[in-house]
């Protein structure tokens, strides 16, 4: 079975992916990657989701974001961490929940927000607190009616979330 992450960005998804694969011999596919990735291949430049969020805008990254989670149909015993817009998108929640065990990693939007200053705040986001909190607030619903497991994360590190996780899953 799959452990699929989603939660807003910055929530720590890729780096409790990371925890749990180093606990159990799991493979992580991090979507941005893939997205990266095949981006690279049809353009043959590199780019970061950043850039190329810049570059094909909102409804141009939900379609390269649509095509990388189609490809993973066949993935097992793997850990998916999504991107922070992937639920938004119907047909991937529809996708998302075929392909395992749907967790939201749950922060609230002062932690991001605290956790933002490294990278700084996503475009496809906004550039200001108030537009995080507004986008938070829209997508919070949407990852709680997708999820199979809510963790709320705010104050654990990724270890201690993988093992969160790891003590909540069901057991093959």
């Amino acid at each position: 079975m799959n452990i699929i992450l989603t939660g807003f960005a910055s929530s720590g998804k890729s780096t409790t992916a990371g925890a749990i694969c180093g606990r159990t011999g799991r493979i992580h596919v991090d979507l941005d990657r893939a997205i990266e990735g095949r981006y690279e291949r049809k353009h043959g430049s590199r780019a970061s989701c950043r850039e190329i969020f810049k570059d094909v805008g909102k409804d141009g990254w939900a379609e390269l974001e649509n095509d990388a989670l189609r490809s993973l149909s066949n993935m097992r015993n793997s850990v998916l961490s999504t991107g922070g817009r992937t639920p938004l998108c119907e047909e991937n929640r529809v996708i998302l929940k075929s392909l395992g065990t749907v967790i939201y990693l749950k922060c609230g939007v002062g932690a991001v927000l605290q956790r933002m200053k490294r990278k700084g705040i996503p475009a496809s986001i906004g550039s200001t607190p108030e537009e995080v909190e507004a986008e938070w607030l829209l997508r919070d619903p949407i990852y709680t009616a997708l999820a199979d497991m809510i963790i709320e994360n705010e104050k654990l590190t990724p270890a201690e979330t993988a093992i969160a996780i790891l003590d909540r899953m069901p057991m093959p």
